[in-house]
């Protein structure tokens, strides 16, 4: 996530050095669950390095909701679980006592602010698609937003350079690996996309591959969200 206000100003500003040394630091290797649902810590944390997936797990499938990087503020007491993407390094601290550190570093509570509601805003988007959107649509949709954020334009398009395997993707959208995977090669079969190389897509015209979510030519996927009645 990122956001306008940075965390590592009040980290670097010597008048809250007290403070932040009750802070415990913790290095993270690659695919180590920081914390999960079922925990019973009630602690904040600073991302200083690296790069967290939030997600939540139902029935053995995995529903990514967001991500957190370098200045990002979380809580262990979310119910949700937390694993680290990319190796790096947190700080952690008793909730009561960053409870204190809001009332005596304003600054700090805007920091908080804008870190937590650009969570919630992005795992509002994950629901919607869910709900209201089918595979297809979530796919594109992920293709468009990680353009928008990490595209470059060159001479034929939008070349997207990201670091999602398929799994990361479909775990991303809530579908399966085959069901991406399927449908991402569709995409591709279509002239609508070209692998580059694993992490490099080209994507020709967004304005394109935006009207082909609207197309009716879904791939099934093993699994569909209730929105009411019996199975």
């Amino acid at each position: 996530m990122s956001h306008c206000f940075s965390l590592f100003d009040i980290l670097e500003n010597p008048e809250h050095d007290e403070f932040f040394r009750s802070f415990t630091s913790r290095k993270i290797r690659e695919r180590e669950i920081v914390c999960d649902a079922n925990t019973s810590e009630n602690t904040v944390f600073v991302v200083l390095a690296g790069e967290l997936r939030v997600y939540v797990s139902y029935e053995g499938r995995e529903f990514t909701l967001f991500f957190l990087g370098p200045g990002d503020v979380f809580s262990t007491h979310s119910r949700m679980i937390v694993e680290a993407k990319k190796p790096g390094e947190i700080l952690s601290t008793s909730l009561d006592n960053f409870k204190q550190a809001l009332v005596r570093i304003p600054c700090l509570s805007i920091s908080v602010i804008a870190s937590l509601c650009q969570g919630l805003g992005n795992a509002v988007h994950v629901i919607e698609g869910l709900v209201f959107r089918d595979v297809k649509h979530r796919l594109i949709r992920f293709l468009v937003d990680v353009a928008a954020e990490k595209g470059h334009a060159v001479e034929g398009g939008t070349v997207v350079n990201h670091d999602f395997s398929t799994e990361d993707i479909a775990t991303i959208i809530g579908s399966t690996r085959q069901s991406t995977s399927l449908i991402l090669n569709k995409l591709i079969k279509d002239g609508h996309l070209t692998r580059l190389s694993r992490h490099h897509l080209l994507i020709h015209d967004i304005a394109a591959l935006k009207a082909a979510a609207e197309s009716e030519d879904e791939v099934p996927d093993t699994w569909k969200p209730r929105t009411g009645g019996h199975p």
